[in-house]
């Protein structure tokens, strides 16, 4: 996710691009347990939150189906955005909405998580 991953490098004193991505006004919440936490709006709210996640890597599952999930693209549009750090197996589901394409406000809340291996079950001729 572009927006979290400038956020994470970009300078406070360089907010130019950060301000392409995410309006001035935007709010940014993290949760974590069962205590929601504000961070403030703007680009220096996005710094906040990516800071607090410390995510070394991201999903959002595709549009796989019909209709197409976009009526109005201009108009408000919503994604979930799972981030992940690796390190402390957390995982921070984050609901973002746009307007214009620009990020409005984004949601997220911080859970644990276990990953591994599975047998993979072998192909059929």
């Amino acid at each position: 996710m572009e927006a979290i991953s400038l956020a994470a490098t970009a300078g406070v004193e360089d907010d130019t691009a950060l301000l392409d991505l995410i309006d001035p006004r935007a709010t940014f919440s993290l949760g974590s347990g069962d205590v929601g936490r504000p961070l403030g709006t703007g680009p220096g709210a996005a710094r906040a939150m990516a800071r607090e996640m410390k995510a070394d890597s991201f999903r959002f599952l595709g549009w796989n189906s019909i209709p197409a999930p976009a009526d109005d693209p201009c108009g408000r549009q919503e994604v979930k955005v799972d981030f992940f750090d690796s390190g402390r197996n957390t995982v921070f589901p984050v609901t973002f909405v746009f307007k214009a394409g620009r990020i409005v406000e984004a949601k997220g809340w911080s859970l644990s998580f276990e990953a591994g291996p599975v047998a993979r079950a072998p192909d059929v001729d």
